[in-house]
């Protein structure tokens, strides 16, 4: 356990002092035994599905991304097909963070709008807006349409204070 706890303690120092001369864009990145989480300070971060993000006020992974033409009985209309987005969020901020279907949006060159996620049809779906407090983890359903032809598609999150001063924008692609 203790030699556990000595390797945690030198790959965390090693990782500092490696990011020590990346400047304002990479924050930190912190390690447990759990998972790595990624969290910067400014910029655009590509980002994977299955990797942990960390905003200014939660933290975020897509778990799984489904094409699919049928969600819950919605049909896509012709010519558009559905994607099932699973997201897990936790609550790292010390105040509940407002939170809905309008944080993560979809983007493709082609668009000439973002995509957001569909009302909720179902409980597993997340909600339009709601609350996400301080340690809580939620797991919810975000389910998009976009037209067949649609290449490059990316899940996007852009951080935006009160106000109104971007931050990290996280592009998780699709394809």
């Amino acid at each position: 356990m203790r030699n556990k706890f000595l390797l945690s303690l030198i790959v965390t120092v090693i990782l500092s002092i490696s990011l020590s001369g990346c400047g304002d864009t990479a924050r930190n990145v912190a390690l447990n035994a759990a998972e790595s989480v990624v969290q910067m300070l400014s910029g655009k971060v590509t980002g994977e599905i299955g990797t942990t993000y960390a905003t200014q006020w939660f933290k975020f992974t897509i778990i799984s991304i489904e094409e699919m033409s049928e969600y819950e009985g919605y049909a896509a209309e012709e010519g558009y097909t559905l994607y099932d987005v699973l997201i897990t969020e936790t609550g790292t901020f010390e105040e509940a963070s407002p939170m809905g279907t309008f944080d993560f949006y979809m983007d493709a060159p082609s668009f000439e709008d973002f995509v957001f996620p569909l009302d909720p049809i179902s409980d597993e779906m997340m909600p339009l807006e709601f609350d996400l407090g301080p340690r809580e983890t939620v797991e919810y359903h975000m389910v998009y349409e976009v037209p067949m032809d649609s290449v490059g598609l990316k899940i996007m999150f852009t951080e935006v204070d009160e106000d109104e001063n971007e931050g990290v924008t996280f592009n998780i692609p699709i394809d």
